[in-house]
């Protein structure tokens, strides 16, 4: 243990501010996920609904946005600094390799986590999935110019709303689902395959990451970058602010103010995450682009535990999520129910079994929450450590 805690981490030429904002995020979704599986109105109500939820429960589940458009836009950034030295060729052929990988990860090991029932009875193609999927058309995207890339992002971030009539239809399908349409899929009996996060636009999302690492090249101005990022930040909180108050476009619900003050405020910020808004990537990436803006390397330490997080999210975010599913399996035991009742055929918050007899109060949410994080740092430490020892291992660029 005192090798993981003293071991000084090997110097890694990577950005410390990337990593910094990575980890932050990742902090921030533990917490979720926390709430997902333990907390006791998860599996009565939206903590988003204004009619139901508290002042306390919305921002917990609120501020959580933030780390999806993050995820995604951070992967594109670190994919073009990745092979900023490297052949196209080369970058392609690790981009497609990544990304089959993320798929694999997510549709297999990360879906396993949410239900515990072997063989999969579910999969959920999510956050990582969708990286992972970003990743094969960024494999072909990076062989055009960085302008028309660029051009890419923005289009399908801001125009893809307009494809929102085509699901008021009725109309669905797998493959509509995957591009446009959170969606779930039962094949069978007890098989089920659920579209959490739909492509577009998400590879918009992941295309704008590519080409902002254009301004985190070596010898790029930090003074431009920082006037670039904090002004596309602003612009984007403003231009959700006027879209929002005057229903101009791009959030399927329409803006009405609430019975209070309160209900109002949390109306106004209940923009779509499934599939993501414009306004719903507006109002989180614009904060994050501004915080982005104001981080410097050489003010972040390479030891900060948000810095460790960030250098190996992918590990993090697979152990994380198998920790507070055997979590949950603790409370229900000690609560009395069966460890069967942790065990679903979907996602574990779907489980009506639960629902009303289980879970704790959110004070322990943060409790739990807490305690976990604190428990991963070493795990995660070590691990940073293990990979920036073993660069020549190149297969654990994967994980």
């Amino acid at each position: 243990m005192n090798t993981i805690t003293s071991a000084p981490l090997a110097r890694s030429p990577r950005l410390l501010s990337i990593d910094f904002l990575r980890g932050l995020v990742m902090f921030i979704m533990a917490l979720d996920h926390v709430r997902d599986f333990i907390h006791r109105d998860a599996f009565l109500y939206d903590p988003l609904d204004p009619a139901k939820t508290s002042v306390v429960l919305y921002i917990t589940r609120w501020i959580t946005h933030f780390c999806a458009p993050t995820f995604v836009l951070l992967s594109g950034v670190s994919a073009y600094l990745y092979g900023r030295k490297r052949p196209k060729k080369q970058l392609s052929l690790f981009l497609i390799t990544r990304g089959l990988w993320l798929m694999f990860v997510d549709l297999v090991i990360v879906s396993f986590s949410w239900g515990f029932n072997p063989p999969p009875h579910y999969i959920l193609f999510a956050v990582v999935a969708v990286i992972g999927a970003g990743m094969l058309v960024l494999a072909l995207l990076i062989h055009l110019p960085k302008t028309v890339i660029l051009l890419f992002g923005l289009i399908l971030i801001f125009f893809h709303n307009g494809l929102d009539p085509l699901q008021k239809t009725g109309f669905t399908s797998f493959g509509w689902a995957l591009l446009h349409e959170r969606a779930s899929f039962l094949w069978g009996n007890h098989f089920t395959i659920e579209v959490g996060y739909p492509l577009i636009p998400w590879v918009g999302v992941l295309a704008l990451g590519y080409y902002m690492g254009t301004l985190f090249e070596p010898g790029y101005d930090p003074w431009k970058r920082k006037k670039i990022l904090g002004l596309a930040g602003k612009f984007a909180i403003l231009l959700f602010i006027f879209f929002r108050f005057f229903n101009i476009y791009g959030e399927p619900s329409v803006y009405k103010p609430g019975e209070t003050v309160i209900q109002s405020v949390m109306i106004f910020f209940q923009v779509l995450k499934y599939p993501p808004s414009l306004l719903y990537l507006l109002i989180t990436l614009g904060p994050v682009l501004l915080l982005l803006s104001r981080l410097k390397d050489d003010g972040i330490s390479a030891s900060n535990p948000l810095v460790i997080f960030g250098r190996v999210p992918l590990f993090y975010y697979v152990i994380h999520l198998y920790l507070i599913h055997l979590i949950g399996v603790v409370v229900a035991l000690s609560s009395g129910h069966p460890f069967s009742d942790m065990v679903a055929d979907t996602f574990i918050g779907n489980n009506k079994k639960l629902a009303g007899t289980y879970g704790l109060s959110l004070f322990w949410v943060y409790v739990i929450w807490i305690m976990l994080v604190i428990a991963l740092y070493p795990l995660c430490r070590w691990y940073a450590d293990f990979k920036s020892r073993h660069r020549n291992w190149p297969w654990l660029s994967y994980f």
